[in-house]
């Protein structure tokens, strides 16, 4: 989830559901931190957890790496495994570990402190602060199964020094992609192969439209968001319809990619 919370793992410890009715939980905001720093420099940046539960909640926290995959999953490690890890440069007061009455809710402090001695030739470090419930709440899946269920979210953390805010992305490739035979669920797909040339996050959205030149019909597609990190490249795909007419098409995408109206235009001519 990129939006408020972020990340949220609902781990079932005997089973899983989609269907969890469970006395678990709790809420934290904001879902990403984001510290712009020179080196030597620090910031506190604070966070509310909040339990909504009408039992205790013991809640641990951990420091993770963490990046994405070239279709924008999520990816973790171990911290300090990734060379744009900021894990070791994050402390949480006022502990790893604390406990939340009902209906209770606390602000932590999160400090970033940027090391004196460290390269800038990375623009942009991260790391993942995991907060995890560690006592299971009792729950009961859709089959009417006893189980123990625990909450793990994640906030994500990003820095970067004291700079312009250079953003780009640039479109290395834009293909038609056809169905598999034995799918008749989609018309294939439009793949978009991007690379953020930046020295910035990005957080931005796709526009798509697929014009039938023969016939004149214009169809919007659904819009798509996307999320990188500076070096990322990324695969994008964008389902056609089913039972496309035979003819020739254009489709047009805009890629929105910054604050302040950054727009890349590119179409793409193909035949079906």
């Amino acid at each position: 989830m990129e939006k408020i919370l972020c990340w949220l793992f609902s781990l079932a410890i005997i089973g899983m559901s989609q269907n969890l009715m469970a006395q678990a939980g709790m809420t934290v905001s904001p879902g990403k931190l984001y510290y712009k720093l020179a080196s030597g420099g620090n910031a506190t940046q604070k966070i509310v957890v909040s339990n909504p539960n009408s039992r205790d909640l013991e809640i641990g926290l951990s420091l993770n790496d963490w990046d994405y995959d070239s279709l924008g999953n999520n990816q973790t490690f171990d911290a300090g495994v990734l060379k744009t890890s900021a894990a070791d440069w994050v402390r949480v007061m006022p502990g790893s570990y604390f406990t939340l009455k009902p209906g209770e809710k606390r602000e932590l402090d999160v400090i970033l402190s940027v090391p004196t001695t460290v390269s800038t030739e990375i623009p942009v470090r991260t790391a993942m602060l995991f907060l995890t419930q560690l006592n299971p709440g009792d729950g009961r899946a859709a089959d009417g199964t006893s189980i123990k269920v625990s909450v793990r979210m994640g906030i994500k953390i990003y820095h970067s020094f004291d700079q312009s805010d250079e953003r780009n992305i640039e479109v290395i490739d834009f293909t038609d992609v056809l169905p598999h035979e034995d799918d008749k669920t989609t018309g294939g797909y439009l793949e978009l192969k991007l690379s953020n040339t930046g020295k910035q996050w990005l957080e931005g959205k796709i526009k798509w439209e697929l014009l039938n030149t023969q016939t004149g019909e214009k169809n919007k597609l659904e819009d798509q968001e996307i999320f990188s990190l500076p070096g990322d490249q990324r695969l994008v795909r964008q389902k056609l319809p089913p039972n496309m007419t035979k003819g020739k098409y254009t489709a047009t995408t805009i890629i929105n990619y910054g604050d302040k109206d950054e727009l890349k235009l590119v179409e793409l001519e193909f035949e079906r």
